[in-house]
């Protein structure tokens, strides 16, 4: 006998594993557990009487099938891989001498326990993204047996999470189940969001209640069961919030269908519902968010509900699979015959090591029974959320990004979108994330701060709630490719690495070439605000503004170009009074002509009053000319001097009257005509002459022709030399300081 090679044939158990030849391996025990909505996991016990056929290495990994034998002698079949595979001792003597080894089988699902990613999903359905894991990893064994459309999440993040994690919580969320069918070779995922999944228990869709021994023998019975009634909560409440919609209450509720011992008096509150953030694109969508969260609210009630009746039993029923259902043929008092959903099944097979007797299934020796929990088949199954969501654990920064070419990318709400760091599949433009707000000092109805983060530079991101799934940037900051302005590289040599130097300076777009900034220098007794306007500068005050100047203050409007062509003017308007106060000397230099214009607005006289408290002096280089239209007015208190070294013509249309006090002397070098049109008279204390158009009469107390005597003499004429008016000498004005323009942000686009 000792030649005669071990086998399994016609045996209660009987596995076959991928790449290892028939009866190689022998099963002798097979113990597992399978659930609804989660891994099974089955342990069987094995040995070889060829171990030096059976290596580690070669079996973990591997495909496995263990067979099961019903009563009809067919074979109902656990499908899996080997996870652990262990060699734990070794029969000495006997007629056979086995290695016994263990072996830990999972299904294929398992295996997204053994790899973990942070990546980001969007415009996908949950089964969609469900989809693409697992076809990324090339698994193809799973079919979706759903009844729900399901509604697009526009963002959705895997951060630090194992794919089954991350698969698991989402179907969760869902209100997704799933459970294992098997066959030789291979073993399938079926995903169910309904009653209508709840099919019938192959080879087992009813079964017998036998609490008592005897009967076993015939057919595969139960023989314990037991009911559990649970008070769960009779309502459910979810209340969420979207900056969209920020007056909108978006709370849903949903009461329970089961309501038991008063439990409709106690409800489960919970904030945030979820069923905003599910909608991120501006105005998209926007009339979906109270349908969905309806949808999650009836999903969180039934979750619920589901072990609110809960029965267990045991039994020897071999075909007993989770997620199948069956009914109970004349149950206990007190309870129906179904039908019910097997939510878990835990089996236990035996068989002794008498491979080369051939004995089969039916040995007296070889035993299988397994215990159950079941729950109403009426009822949804909803697996509780007890896959914790990720949490960031504090804020992160990511870079800001956009369309190529772009240095800024914003929606209608100042929103950015950005590459996180973690993110391995991201391309750096407009599609890298979802959009995110961003938080300022101030925000108001059409007032408050807006500083909108460029493509290119480093922000910080917050998680409200630490949720992957709602970032928010709350700063941003330098790093080795975004320098500060003033560290290193300062507005001029004294300030090359300033850190006394703060403010704001901005970047022109696009390009970068130019900046406007506000920058403050906090050095002791050097203290300075400076403004620099890249192009124009508005300020506009609806009332006062008083400016107060404890020094000096320098005006430059304008300056030279490259060619030497001067550019810049100034305009003023005050539309009522200007005061001008100045206490010493007000010097004005004008490079060309003076223009002035007093009355002519809104019918204003245009009244010009000057009061000089010492003297005046004008010297004009070239003509000077007078235009009065009204009278003039003239009182000078002192002497007038006047000196034409030319011509000096007069013109007088009406009378001409020229009085002194004392002495009037006319003289010239060579001729004094005195002409009149009509009568010409000289007068003097002795007499007269006069001309007119009768004749010339002279009339005089005594009338002397060549008798002698002499003519009378004038003072002559000596006029002061005027002096000459100082020319304007303004001091030049001092130059703002000036500053230097930093770069765009996405120089590397």
């Amino acid at each position: 006998m000792a030649d005669v090679k071990a086998k399994q044939d016609d045996r209660l158990l009987i596995v076959e594993v991928a790449s290892v030849a028939a009866d190689d391996l022998l099963v002798t025990g097979f113990m597992g557990h399978e659930e609804v909505s989660s891994l099974f996991s089955f342990r069987l016990d094995l040995l070889s009487d060829v171990p030096e056929k059976i290596q580690l290495q070669n079996i973990v990994g591997k495909n496995v099938t263990i067979g099961l034998m019903l009563r009809d002698e067919s074979y109902r079949h656990f499908n899996g891989f080997i996870s652990r595979f262990s060699l734990s001792g070794r029969d000495e003597g006997g007629e056979h001498r086995f290695t016994h080894y263990r072996a830990e089988v999972v299904p294929w699902l398992w295996f997204l326990t053994r790899t973990a990613d942070c990546r980001i999903f969007q415009d996908k359905t949950v089964p969609e993204i469900i989809e693409k894991i697992f076809k990324d990893l090339g698994f193809q064994d799973f079919r979706f047996d759903t009844n729900r459309t399901y509604t697009k999440w526009d963002y959705c993040v895997q951060y630090r999470e194992t794919d089954f994690n991350f698969v698991s919580r989402l179907m969760e969320e869902e209100g997704i189940f799933y459970f294992f069918e098997h066959e030789n070779g291979k073993h399938t995922l079926i995903m169910a969001d309904a009653t209508e999944a709840y099919k019938p228990c192959p080879n087992q869709s009813r079964a017998n209640f036998f609490p008592e021994g005897g009967y076993n023998d015939r057919e595969d019975t139960v023989n314990s069961w037991e009911v559990y009634q649970e008070f769960r909560p009779g309502k459910y409440m979810l209340r969420d919030y979207h900056f969209q919609m920020p007056s909108k209450n978006l709370e849903v509720v949903e009461p329970t269908t089961f309501v038991v011992g008063g439990n409709d008096k106690f409800e489960v509150y919970d904030y945030p519902g979820g069923h905003a953030q599910r909608f991120n694109k501006p105005e998209e969508r926007l009339g979906k968010v109270e349908p969905e969260g309806r949808t999650i609210v009836n999903l969180r009630m039934e979750e619920e509900e589901t072990p609110h009746l809960v029965h267990y039993g045991g039994s020897i029923c071999r075909a007993f699979t989770a997620g199948k259902r069956f009914e109970l043929v004349e149950p206990p008092p007190s309870v129906t015959d179904g039908p019910y959903l097997l939510t878990s099944v835990s089996h236990t097979a035996t068989q002794p090591a008498e491979f080369v007797s051939g004995r089969g299934g039916s040995s007296s020796d070889s035993s299988y029974n397994n215990s159950f929990t079941c729950i109403p088949a009426s009822v949804t199954f909803r697996h509780s959320r007890i896959t914790p969501k990720a949490i960031v654990q504090g804020p992160q920064t990511a870079v800001v990004v956009g369309p190529k070419g772009e240095e800024i990318f914003t929606d209608k709400f100042g929103r950015v979108k950005v590459q996180f760091h973690w993110d391995r599949e991201g391309k750096k433009d407009e599609n890298s994330s979802c959009w995110l707000r961003v938080g300022q000092t101030w925000a108001g109805k059409r007032w408050g701060a807006s500083f909108w983060p460029r493509i290119g530079q480093e922000v910080i991101v917050a998680f409200l709630e630490g949720d992957p799934d709602q970032p928010i940037i709350i700063g941003s900051v330098y790093n080795a490719e975004q320098m500060p302005p003033y560290q290193g590289d300062g507005p001029d040599s004294k300030h090359k690495n300033d850190n006394k130097l703060t403010g704001v300076k901005s970047n022109s777009t696009k390009g970068g070439v130019g900046f406007n900034e506000w920058r403050f220098d906090d050095t002791k007794d050097k203290e300075q605000i400076f403004i620099h306007a890249e192009h124009n500068m508005d300020v506009r005050v609806k009332n006062d503004s008083m400016e107060s100047i404890g020094h000096n203050r320098h005006l430059t409007v304008g300056g030279v170009d490259k060619n030497g062509k001067k550019w810049g003017d100034q305009h003023e308007r005050v539309y009522r009074d200007k005061h001008l106060i100045v206490d010493r000397n007000k010097i004005e230099q004008v490079g060309d002509s003076v223009e002035l214009l007093i009355g002519g607005i809104d019918s204003g006289k245009g009244n010009w009053d000057i009061s000089m408290k010492g003297s005046k002096a004008e010297t004009i280089g070239g003509d000077d000319e007078f235009h009065l239209t009204g009278d003039r007015r003239q009182k000078i208190g002192g002497s007038t001097s006047l000196t034409v070294v030319g011509d000096q013509q007069e013109k007088v249309m009406g009378k001409h009257a020229l009085e002194s006090a004392q002495e009037i002397h006319l003289k010239a070098g060579m001729k004094v005509i005195i002409e009149a049109g009509v009568q010409l008279t000289i007068k003097g204390p002795g007499g007269f002459v006069d001309i007119g158009p009768t004749g010339v009469t002279i009339q005089g107390t005594m009338v002397l022709i060549n008798s002698g005597g002499a003519a009378g003499s004038g003072s002559g004429s000596s006029p002061d030399t005027p002096n000459d008016a100082k020319e304007a000498q303004p001091v030049k004005p001092t130059a703002a300081d000036n500053a230097k323009t930093g770069h765009a942000s996405n120089d590397s686009q």
